[in-house]
């Protein structure tokens, strides 16, 4: 099933924002470069979802299934990124390239990538 780009990166950014002590609202609107109303909607839809968990102290946490997408994004993110910087690309350009690239390839082909690489190096 192919998820929104957006709840992959809100999950990406609860799970290296430490989604273990609880996240707050704010912390993901200043991290994001959003609006604290738009990421209460977000964090609303993915609470329907069952991808986090707010408790009583208003801290987000990310469910089993929340953290599972999140690292996988967030595996898929550091794989591009650090993939783009070793052929020479600057840092900035190669950290937002690595977003685009994070949602845009398959699950098949990031392991077909992952695994060819990995073969070469090998």
């Amino acid at each position: 099933m192919k998820r929104k780009r957006t709840t992959e990166d809100y999950l990406k950014t609860i799970f290296v924002l430490n989604s273990q002590t609880g996240v707050r609202g704010s912390e993901i609107a200043k991290s994001m470069k959003v609006s604290r109303p738009t990421v209460s909607v977000a964090l609303k839809a993915l609470e329907q979802e069952g991808y986090v968990r707010m408790d009583g102290h208003h801290l987000f946490y990310l469910t089993e299934r929340g953290l599972k997408i999140a690292r996988e994004t967030y595996e898929r993110n550091r794989f591009f990124q650090e993939l783009l910087m070793a052929l020479g690309v600057e840092r900035e350009t190669a950290e937002r390239d690595a977003c685009e690239l994070e949602h845009s390839v398959s699950p098949e082909s990031f392991l077909a990538i992952r695994e060819a690489l990995d073969g070469r190096r090998g």
